[in-house]
């Protein structure tokens, strides 16, 4: 059963907050385990409403959210009111234990949602630079990428789903912790779950008999269209791993793996400049502050200069080889005695740190201060967060340290495919039809898409529980007038960059990657006062979160920012109809 935690957050707190901490390996650069964390808010056999979430963050005086890490995907919510927050609880736990998913859906939220979400981070070109290292990286030490990448989200099949959340998402390897100034709330808490838990234990063996049989319905009915799809999901995926060598050059990859204990010193500000100078302006330096399940993180080199004697066409998967056994036939003995005096130069200058180790914590910034703390609790209580406890007892030596610094790696590196090609359009398309349809048909019952939360605690309503426009929209709320309510811009320019978290990098300074097709949007429109009368039954009503849960965008909502109310998206593919839909859809709704 599930372990309990009491945290008490002092007589002077008023926000109570849970967290359920999961263990959830990644596998491999599926995103699986990201995909996991999203289908856990789609729905469940007792919240039916694929919109609850969000107008349960919208509407209601509480927050709910989650974030997945390379090992643990934790999920949390807070709130002043203990009763709202007990039935937040009761709906988060319901939905991580709920498999029972529908093909359109998880195409929906994996080749929708997720993927919009990815592709908006790869338009940004550091992260497309570490997303390409990571892709061809077949060190020991290599990074598994929970979240995924546009090009490995589409593997994911509604099997493995159930079968990875069978596994993961068990009572057994949930860790229930609660923040709060009340024991009494604690104990409410350990009942809803202890209650949940029980009943799942006593249904599982009927659930997987049935998940059984309706499985084997669902591949008998599928195989024929699986049959049409195969040869147009194949081809995507072909072209989503294929580099033209002839346009595309391949760079090197130079790889320091370290103890995480030396990750806080080398990530100072010194420290970076000093390598950045060492490595070269006109090379890419960087840090990469995620911990790996060896206990280590990675220092990367990426060489300016490119290797232009390949002209023929290369897969990614040929990268590896190539670098193993073709590096001095590619390479003139020039570059080849450059790019060795460039290894021996970093190396030193790593070796020359005095690098004091200390024990990192997760970084918690932004969440809220109940759920960061509950987080840094489980850290210490678990050393979970890609703690190894071996590399822990001996990271903390100058042998250690310099022993790192003095073992390189070599790899090569091509572009990132374009994300547009590495999902099958049609695949999508079929699924918001079906999806469609099954909205249609459900109105005839509209208990399925009246949200749970929002009914019983309609006496609660407000647009005082509104949260603040998300601050990379704001620029664009900046340029909003009475008279131009709609404002938008194509994605990335504001992206913050992935890979080198350094301080002195700023908002401003991401760049658009040149290499990525991807269109999408993010949007703000301002809403006038006379359409705010009845914004919340819009925000209530499940039209209104359709293109979130059809998988247009990657983020929808309302929100307030400088006195005014706004609704925003987040990587929206479908912007050319999106100020209309504004329009209609609050006075339709209203």
């Amino acid at each position: 059963m599930s372990e309990f935690h009491f945290i008490d957050a002092g007589s002077g707190s008023k926000v109570h907050s849970v967290v359920f901490a999961l263990k959830t390996p990644a596998a491999g650069h599926t995103g699986l385990s990201h995909l996991a964390e999203h289908m856990s808010f789609r729905r469940s056999h007792q919240y039916p409403a694929a919109h609850e979430l969000f107008t349960a963050n919208t509407l209601l005086p509480v927050t709910i959210n989650a974030t997945t890490l390379a090992e643990y995907t934790f999920f949390f919510a807070s709130s002043e009111k203990a009763n709202v927050l007990l039935d937040a609880v009761n709906y988060l736990y319901c939905g991580l234990l709920n498999r029972d998913y529908g093909t359109d859906e998880v195409i929906l939220e994996r080749d929708g949602v997720i993927f919009n979400e990815l592709a908006m981070l790869e338009a940004n070109s550091d992260y497309a630079l570490n997303a390409a290292i990571r892709l061809t990286d077949t060190n020991k030490n290599a990074y598994q990428h929970a979240g995924g990448f546009t090009q490995t989200i589409g593997s994911n099949s509604i099997q493995a789903l159930q079968d990875y959340k069978r596994q993961w998402y068990q009572p057994s390897n949930i860790t229930t912790l609660v923040y709060s100034n009340s024991a009494h709330f604690f104990e409410q808490c350990k009942e809803v779950v202890t209650a949940l838990s029980e009943k799942a234990a006593l249904s599982e063996k009927a659930a997987l008999s049935e998940e059984s049989t309706l499985n084997r319905n669902a591949s008998l009915s599928q195989h024929a269209s699986q049959r049409e799809h195969s040869h147009l999901d194949k081809e995507a995926s072909l072209d989503a791993q294929t580099t033209k060598g002839e346009n595309e050059s391949i760079r090197h990859v130079l790889t320091w793996w370290f103890p995480q204990c030396f990750l806080n010193g080398l990530l100072q500000q010194e420290a970076t400049l000093r390598l950045s100078t060492v490595a070269g302006l006109e090379n890419t330096l960087i840090i990469d502050p995620e911990i790996n399940q060896q206990g280590n993180f990675a220092i990367r080199l990426v060489t300016n200069e490119a290797m232009k004697e390949v002209a023929s066409e290369l897969s990614i998967e040929a990268l590896p080889k190539l670098s193993q056994n073709l590096t001095h036939k590619l390479m003139s003995d020039d570059y080849d005695k450059r790019l060795r005096q460039l290894k021996h130069v970093v190396s030193a200058c790593l070796a020359s740190f005095d690098i004091r180790p200390s024990k990192p914590m997760p970084d918690t910034d932004k969440h809220a201060e109940g759920v960061g703390a509950a987080i840094r609790y489980f850290a210490q209580l678990t050393d979970a967060l890609g703690s190894n406890k071996c590399a822990a007892k001996d990271c903390a030596t100058k042998s250690a340290y310099l022993a790192s610094a003095n073992k390189v790696s070599l790899s090569y590196l091509g572009a990132l495919p374009s994300p547009e090609k590495s999902v099958a359009l049609e695949r999508i398309r079929k699924a918001r039809k079906d999806f469609s349809a099954r909205a249609s048909a459900s109105n005839s019952d509209q208990s399925l898409l009246i949200p749970r939360l929002t009914s019983k605690y309609r006496h609660f309503i407000a647009l005082e529980h509104l949260p603040a426009l998300p601050r990379l929209l704001r620029p664009l709320a900046n340029k909003t007038t009475n008279l131009k309510r709609f404002n938008a811009e194509h994605i990335a320019s504001h992206l913050t960059p992935f890979s080198i978290p350094s301080s002195s990098i700023t908002l401003e300074s991401a760049s658009l990657n040149p290499d990525s097709g991807y269109l999408a949007s993010h949007w703000v429109y301002r809403i006038a006062f006379y359409q705010q009368s009845r914004l919340q039954a819009v925000l209530a009503h499940h039209l209104f979160w359709q293109p979130r849960t059809s998988g247009e965008c990657y983020a929808l909502g309302a929100a307030t920012y400088e006195n005014n109310l706004f609704l925003f998206g987040a990587s929206d593919t479908n912007i050319t109809e999106r100020e209309n839909w504004c329009h209609k859809v609050l006075s339709i709704l209203s």
